[in-house]
């Protein structure tokens, strides 16, 4: 059975994972803002999380169950 090239990278993950170094939102964050592309990336972040809470109030305003 040959795994997909998706299934294949997140096992790899899955066993290089070290707890030790898992980073956070913030974190993440802060290591976007050591690029160079620095506050297009940031901005680009931010509005997709914005439009995520969006649709998310949207989903459970008008969703039909």
């Amino acid at each position: 059975m040959a795994l997909s090239w998706w299934e294949d990278h997140f096992l790899a993950a899955a066993v290089r994972f070290d707890p030790d170094e898992a980073k956070g939102v913030d974190a993440t964050l802060r290591s976007f803002a050591q690029t160079p592309a620095e506050p297009w990336l940031l901005v680009a972040v931010a509005i997709r999380l914005i439009l995520f809470g969006v649709f998310s109030f949207a989903s459970a305003r008008w969703r039909l169950l």
